[in-house]
């Protein structure tokens, strides 16, 4: 295709190159997700790129981000990442927005130029969701079993930490009896958090925490036999006693519109 920038045509070969020119796009995904407040990191990957220069291009408005290492926007969120002695030339884009979706082009300066598309898709943050009440009473003896769930691929959510308090918990920590599992769907990532043989100091505070995704947390009691049933009736009383009170605020709206309109009634003059 061509197009005009500054007075000058421009054409460009859509797609990877083949074998005959001098540059040629490796293999990497073409398209990219990214949530909302995070990095993107875009791939282009060129062998033989010889004495020619890598630029990336944003399709929209096709301004010119990057030519080799240099930034030519005075957004300062692009950047470009070349490790050196690799033919991996990134695109990065710090602290994405929904308006950085779209089409970003690499391309190569050969006689025509090749270019190479990458869409970049911008998610929502999600959030994670423990599964269960938000205070789990467990047997002492017995395993703590916490399961995480995030509305997003794992690609989208990047690696789960579990933490108990702020000490992250894992397979080598002092505790020991720790296990993890993770289960991955393109919609879905699941977190499951198990420690054997529960003791009193397990008890406390636990967040299921996503790199890219809003955590959450419960509260763990840890109770010796017969003093499970206590607490967890002392529990549901708590929130009766809430459920009560927000129904003896609803009755007194009600009695007190109830009079407001009487009264108004009472002084209208008669017709």
């Amino acid at each position: 295709g061509r197009y005009d920038r500054g007075g000058q045509q421009h054409s460009i070969t859509w797609g990877r190159a083949n074998s005959h020119s001098s540059a040629v796009f490796g293999n990497v995904p073409s398209n990219v997700t990214a949530v909302l407040g995070h990095r993107a990191r875009l791939p282009c990957q060129v062998k033989n790129l010889g004495l020619k220069d890598v630029s990336w291009i944003r399709q929209r408005d096709l301004h010119i981000l990057t030519v080799g290492i240099f930034t030519y926007t005075s957004d300062d969120r692009f950047k470009v990442f070349h490790p050196p002695e690799t033919e991996d030339w990134f695109l990065d884009i710090i602290s994405v927005t929904f308006r950085d979706a779209g089409i970003y082009e690499c391309q190569v300066s050969t006689s025509p130029k090749v270019s190479l598309p990458i869409h970049l898709t911008v998610l929502a943050v999600q959030e994670a969701d423990i599964l269960g009440p938000r205070e789990v009473y467990i047997q002492h003896g017995s395993t703590i079993s916490l399961h995480c769930e995030v509305q997003a691929g794992v690609e989208v959510v990047g690696p789960v930490r579990w933490l108990r308090g702020s000490s992250t918990l894992n397979y080598s920590s002092p505790r020991g009896g720790i296990s993890m599992e993770v289960e991955k769907t393109p919609t879905m990532t699941t977190s499951k958090l198990y420690m054997t043989r529960a003791v009193k100091a397990d008890s406390g505070n636990y967040t299921c925490a996503p790199m890219y995704a809003l955590p959450d947390s419960v509260i763990v009691h840890v109770v010796n036999a017969g003093e499970e049933s206590a607490a967890a009736v002392q529990s549901r009383m708590a929130v009766l006693r809430a459920g009560v009170g927000v129904v003896w605020a609803c009755v007194g709206l009600v009695w007190i519109t109830t009079v407001l309109a009487a009264s108004l009634m009472s002084a209208s003059p008669p017709t």
